[in-house]
């Protein structure tokens, strides 16, 4: 084994860091602006308040929060990605105000992005090409869009683990007997990352899944030795990953039935055009049907332009490429080219064939695909003339074309009051909240209406409510007095987890006229009711399951981290 000089190594390293958060600069420096920018999404600062409100009564894992629907509650987090909340939630443990966490989770996404991307690179070319690729990665006009326009977090956070997800798939798609204890460590990385992936953005992990798992196919069949034992490494990646997200994904679309199916938004409104990816106009309005969109779906100067030079030197020296460096170039091409295309308005017999699709709602939500892959491209240009130079321009063009995207329009410093004000309507909603209407909310099935207004806690067209005792934001305990019986409702939707107990005994639910809202018949007499939330059994049993595969995946991953130590590198 060669001796790595720890002394060169670390120098080596911290000018690396060095460079890299000083590029950095560009497109995180808005970031620390005090306050929060007009960004459309900003309902997610008051779902972290939620988020902490149920954590903090000890709702493990989250699912019902209690504010919302005036008050009536949701089941936001049974359906709604939660991992960049829970992320988010601990930088609000450490003190963070809620505008500051959400804003402190957006800067992190930054450079793990780009290290991830970075390293997925490193595979195929020299530091400065993989950096020169990271870069790009970072600064394409979109993720500016999804920072400082829409504020989209699921987003924001899933371009994390997308290259994550590809290096893992690199490392693991050739097996040899001989590299089995390695194979194991990137068995754990890739289930991880998979599951934080699922976890980040359940839209955007259905979007990539098919691609991901493309590439991986390629790379068995054309790489390597076609066994049992490289298809077992590739199930068992995605089985772990799909197991540590069970918890999560399993209730999101079995309880899908349990709502009502509709969405906000058409997705035919919302095609952009191809002139549209590659004309230079960037905006901060919003996506409206036809081609006069206010916001920007420019694939970005840079890109187009390393596109474009990529696909020329992949034709021209196609022969002196690696067989791996081909296979990735060519799934590349296949990504952009099928993003592309679902993009555009001649795609729509898919949109109304695939099934889930329509909810992706926007079309160029695959913009996300185009982002990841046109940087790939970058390992193309180690047969650029003057290629020791070439990462210099292509950060210089990045930066000089893209950098000025990266702003909100306007520093509003809104703080937490505003939006707590704005989205959460207890104990009383304001004028603001009226206005957002909830629309983004699917209704619970057995909801006839929305509710309009503040209802008490707890009401009843007949007897008499004694008292009320808030257990905590969600839980109850309800003192009646009943001469003939009656029935009493409790002001949230009614789902699967609510238990009602009367004098300690389970009592049946259903869910009352017009709202849905949970309802017990309570016989005559005086009585205490109980209204609890619990995690079904069902749900306990896919929670220990995600735990387990979790641990599991932590100890394999431990073993790399542990190997690492003795020569210096992780990777």
């Amino acid at each position: 084994m060669e001796k790595i000089n720890l002394k060169n190594f670390k120098k080596n390293n911290i000018f690396w860091l060095v460079l890299s958060a000083l590029l950095l600069v560009p497109a995180a420096w808005a970031l620390f602006v005090p306050g929060f920018y007009g960004a459309s999404d900003d309902i997610h600062i008051a779902w972290l308040f939620e988020m902490h409100k149920i954590l903090m009564s000890g709702q493990i894992p989250p699912r019902f929060v209690p504010d919302l629907s005036f008050g009536f509650g949701y089941p936001l987090f049974n359906f709604v990605f939660p991992l960049p909340f829970y992320l988010a939630e601990i930088f609000h443990l450490l003190g963070f105000n809620l505008v500051d966490s959400i804003k402190a989770l957006f800067f992190l996404s930054l450079p793990l992005s780009g290290i991830f991307m970075y390293l997925m690179l490193r595979q195929f070319i020299s530091k400065g090409l993989s950096l020169s690729g990271a870069i790009l990665y970072i600064y394409t006009p979109y993720r500016s869009t999804d920072l400082y326009v829409r504020g989209a977090i699921g987003e924001i956070v899933s371009f994390i683990f997308l290259p994550l997800i590809v290096l893992s798939v690199i490392k693991l798609s050739v097996y040899t007997p001989s590299s089995i204890k390695n194979t194991l460590s990137w068995i754990g990385i890739g289930a991880l990352s998979l599951a934080g992936l699922i976890l980040t953005h359940n839209i955007t992990a259905y979007m990539f899944f098919p691609f991901v798992m493309l590439f991986w196919l390629l790379r068995i069949f054309f790489l390597a030795p076609r066994n049992k034992q490289n298809y077992i490494v590739l199930f068992s990646t995605i089985f772990l990953g799909l197991l540590i997200s069970c918890y999560f994904w399993v209730p999101a679309l079995l309880d899908s039935n349990l709502m009502k199916y509709d969405t906000v938004f058409n997705f035919a409104d919302h095609f952009p055009t191809l002139m549209q990816l590659i004309k230079p106009y960037w905006g901060y309005g919003a996506s409206v049907p036809g081609p006069y969109d206010g916001m920007s779906f420019f694939l970005g100067i840079a890109n187009i332009a390393i596109l474009i030079i990529g696909i020329f030197l992949t034709i021209i020296f196609w022969s002196k490429f690696s067989k791996d460096k081909k296979i990735l170039l060519v799934w590349a091409f296949i990504c952009i080219f099928f993003a592309v295309f679902l993009m555009n308005y001649r795609s729509t017999f898919l949109w109304r064939t695939i099934p889930l699709l329509p909810f992706f709602q926007f079309p160029w939500r695959f913009l996300i695909l185009t982002t990841f892959s046109i940087p790939i491209f970058v390992v193309t240009l180690d047969k650029f003339p003057f290629v020791r130079y070439t990462p210099f321009f292509v950060i210089l063009l990045t930066l000089t074309t893209s950098g000025s995207y990266f702003r909100p329009q306007d520093f509003l410093e809104r703080k937490d009051n505003y939006f707590l004000d704005r989205y959460i309507p207890i104990p009383f909603a304001s004028l603001e909240y009226f206005k957002t209407r909830e629309e983004y909310l699917r209704l619970p099935k057995y909801t006839d209406t929305r509710p309009d207004k503040n209802y008490p806690p707890v009401y009843t067209n007949s007897g008499k409510i004694n008292n009320v005792i808030r257990i905590n934001d969600l839980n109850a305990l309800v003192e009646v007095n009943s001469e003939g019986g009656m029935r009493l409702n409790y002001s949230k939707y009614y789902f699967p987890g609510w238990i009602a107990k009367i004098d300690n005994q389970d009592t049946p639910i259903i869910a009352g006229i017009p709202f849905g809202q949970i309802s017990v018949t309570v016989s005559p007499g005086a009585h205490k009711v109980e209204f609890l939330f619990k995690e079904t059994n069902f749900k306990k049993l896919l929670d220990a399951i995600s735990l387990g595969c979790f641990l599991v995946s932590l100890w394999l991953v431990k073993n790399l981290w542990i190997r690492s130590k003795k020569i210096g590198r992780f990777w």
